[in-house]
């Protein structure tokens, strides 16, 4: 797929804990001492992370178990943590291959304000889904151009890297 450029779109920054917040989280099993993340019993698993927000309880996956353990980990020792979101940008080079149209009309469509772009110094970054929105709203229902591969990688990937 062609290369994709990541913005942080979002960010929080918490910690460092005071002394009894941090007290409390050496008292978790799951991170070791110095704050870092325990190894699991046995290689290649991660230890078990259950939530209670609001009287709701749920289990965490492995890859939600890892980043809560790793956050953890951190302001444990005494770290400031921030935490950002990460969506994936187009410049319009992949904004047309996406679309199936020319690099010259896509800059017109977003020239003229039909597909939402964001500009990086001078050079515009167009999200994903405004380029398939658009593609839908046309009402071709094909994205891409015929034998486009990054179309369909598009479309099968669910999440930011």
């Amino acid at each position: 797929m062609a290369e994709e450029i990541p913005i942080l779109t979002r960010s929080l920054t918490v910690g460092p804990l005071d002394e009894d917040e941090r007290e409390i989280l050496s008292r978790l099993p799951g991170l070791t001492a110095t704050g870092a993340p325990a190894p699991a019993g046995q290689p290649g698993t991660t230890p078990d992370a259950t939530v209670v927000l609001d009287g709701t309880t749920v289990r965490l996956g492995p890859a939600a178990t890892a980043a809560v353990l790793e956050l953890l980990g951190r302001l444990a020792s005494g770290a400031a943590v921030t935490v950002s979101e990460q969506d994936r940008w187009l410049n319009t080079s992949q904004a047309a291959r996406l679309a199936g149209v020319s690099n010259t009309y896509l800059r017109q469509l977003a020239d003229r304000g039909e597909i939402p772009v964001t500009y990086r110094g001078t050079h515009r970054r167009i999200h994903p889904d405004d380029v398939l929105a658009w593609v839908r709203q046309r009402g071709s229902g094909e994205v891409g151009t015929p034998g486009t591969a990054e179309a369909a990688e598009y479309d099968s990937q669910d999440s930011p890297p």
